[in-house]
């Protein structure tokens, strides 16, 4: 996985921007404002990559 730390991260992110686009979506289907319902997708978007580097970092660390 150290090889490709690069590639792992950009698949993070993308990965975290679907979750944002659920979450505003679902949010702003559900009757949020959209100012709202933006700020509900980056609050998931954050929480998904915060979580998803750390957990590749874990990983990369483990195995060095």
């Amino acid at each position: 996985m150290n090889n490709y730390r690069g590639l792992w991260v950009a698949v993070i992110v993308t990965a975290g921007l679907f979750v944002a686009f659920a979450g505003g979506g679902l949010a702003w289907l559900g009757g949020t404002p959209v100012p709202l319902a933006v700020l509900a997708g980056a609050a998931g978007f954050a929480g998904f990559v915060g979580l998803a580097l750390a957990v590749m970092t874990f990983l990369t660390r483990a195995q060095d």
